[in-house]
């Protein structure tokens, strides 16, 4: 019965993880760049000295689950077309690498940029492109292609000025990043190390000025998730609920 105990509440963890990750995926469906999140489980398993003489493997005997990880899946999200001059979406591979107030280097794929009051380019969150893109005053007429390429009409010049450009980075495996908030993330070990290369060459994605990827959760399957996880929590409550009776039980008939 103790064992019980034990494995139901392992059973209650994880699936609050579960539950609270599924939940965070419907809040953001909304959230332009926004990937969903994913936990991975595993099994506990013990054995004893007794059971490995027998020649019994771990798996004969489980004690309740884990989490193994949660990640994000880097799937496209759908391509939302805004006419904004300052917006764009990353169509395929690759990371805006983006510099907080502590100089950190940050990447995402939100996309919603505007000029700060010193006339860099930045994220909604404040935090400005790693190329330190500045844009001048008097800047019009501003045209970003699909290899970032920032023109505009500057003053009374009815000439183009190529303001700058803007680079993506991509990981060797991008499902090792792990999310720092804000639709912001940065590298760890398993993610490998960033590498900076221009849009639409070398299997880099393009840049698609005036449009904005959307979150790619999808609301019925993280509904039927939902759902799944919130029955799984409920019968792990019963477990624990009947174990704790029996437990009692046992106890009542010993005095």
């Amino acid at each position: 019965m103790i064992d019980a105990l034990y494995i139901a509440t392992s059973g209650l963890k994880s699936q609050q993880t579960q539950i609270d990750a599924l939940s965070n995926n419907i809040s953001n469906m909304q959230t332009p760049g926004f990937k969903s999140r994913r936990v991975a489980f595993g099994d506990i398993a013990t054995i004893s000295p007794a059971q490995v003489a027998a020649g019994l493997s771990p798996e004969s005997s489980g004690a309740g689950s884990e989490i193994l990880s949660t990640s994000a899946v880097f799937s496209q999200g759908q391509m939302i077309q805004t006419n904004n001059t300052w917006d764009i979406g990353i169509q395929g591979e690759g990371f805006l690498e983006i510099a907080d107030a502590n100089s950190n280097r940050l990447y995402t794929r939100a996309g919603q940029l505007h000029v700060d009051s010193e006339g860099y380019l930045s994220t909604a969150e404040g935090n400005r492109l790693a190329q330190n893109i500045q844009i001048p005053p008097d800047a019009s007429h501003v045209q970003i292609n699909q290899s970032g390429q920032i023109y505009a009409t500057v003053g009374s010049s009815t000439a183009r000025t190529l303001l700058g450009a803007i680079e993506l980075s991509t990981f060797p495996s991008p499902d090792g990043l792990q999310s720092v908030g804000g639709n912001n993330f940065v590298p760890t070990q398993a993610s490998g190390d960033a590498s900076v290369g221009k849009p639409n060459e070398n299997g880099v994605g393009t840049i698609l000025q005036g449009s904005l990827e959307g979150s790619n959760v999808d609301m019925v399957s993280e509904m039927s998730a939902l759902v799944i996880a919130q029955r799984a929590y409920q019968l792990n409550a019963r477990v624990l609920q009947a174990s704790d009776q029996i437990l009692d039980t046992i106890n009542n008939l010993r005095q």
